[in-house]
């Protein structure tokens, strides 16, 4: 059977910015409050991580993440209220994607 398939990721000047891998390590850091604990969930090195972290800040209107620097009681990390609207809005927009390939995919069943 053929059916069709897509990948969905923002761009910013040709280059990747924000896609399926970013928005997981951001819903992570959101549940577990830690950017290595999200990490490590992602098989992803803590370098890898906060390099990304970084990025996305760097490029982002406003900081999607907050990182909090270790200290006696550990560090942590937090995502914003707008990064929160940044996943919601990517996933909504994954979401209309999802819906409109599987209207296309019946076409693909005539």
């Amino acid at each position: 059977m053929k059916t069709i398939r897509y990948k969905c990721w923002i761009e910013e000047e040709g280059v990747k910015f924000y896609g399926p891998g970013p928005n997981e390590l951001l819903r992570r850091i959101e549940k577990e409050g830690s950017l290595s604990k999200a990490a490590a969930q992602m098989n992803m090195s803590y370098k890898k991580a906060w390099d990304l972290v970084q990025r996305l800040n760097l490029h982002s209107k406003e900081p999607l993440v907050l990182l909090k620097k270790g200290g006696e009681h550990g560090g942590g990390a937090e995502v914003t209220s707008y990064g929160m609207k940044f996943m919601k809005a990517y996933e909504k927009l994954e979401q209309q994607m999802r819906k409109l390939v599987d209207q296309q995919n019946q076409l693909l069943k005539l």
